[in-house]
């Protein structure tokens, strides 16, 4: 987030790949991150309105070539074993209770409650003046 705020997107872009490789439950996250990236990096011109002649295919690369880098250092050692590898990662055949129930239910939780706090924001339903929490 550091890097994001000195406007280092390359580098915020790294440290978040290796943080879904450190800690995979982060990856509902990514999405948002992405966009952002997208928006910030990929789109040169810093307006509201996003425009295809505002967009860079060349930052879009580079920032591709980034992540895909950083997955391929992670799981290149283990290229033979890949299936085994996502299978413990995301163990949907023992079902998502056996040892993931917890940090699932945390990650949907997260979500459904960062969607309601806007959501009630934006209709009037919560106090203007409260923050409204990060998901970070």
């Amino acid at each position: 987030i550091a890097a994001l705020m000195e406007d280092n997107f390359l580098l915020g872009g790294f440290w978040f790949s290796v943080l879904l490789n450190l800690k995979h439950i982060y990856m509902y996250v990514a999405p948002a991150y992405f966009i952002y990236l997208l928006r910030s990096y990929c789109f040169t011109s810093r307006t509201k309105a996003c425009s295809l002649k505002n967009f860079s295919l060349v930052r879009l690369i580079s920032l591709g070539i980034i992540v895909i880098f950083t997955f391929f250092l992670s799981f290149g050692p283990f290229i033979s074993q890949l299936p085994q590898v996502l299978s413990r990662l995301f163990p949907f055949k023992r079902g998502l209770c056996h040892a993931y129930w917890a940090p699932n239910f945390w990650a949907i939780y997260n979500v459904a409650d960062k969607v309601l706090s806007v959501v009630a924001k934006r209709a009037g339903l919560m106090d203007p003046n409260v923050q409204v929490a990060s998901m970070t």
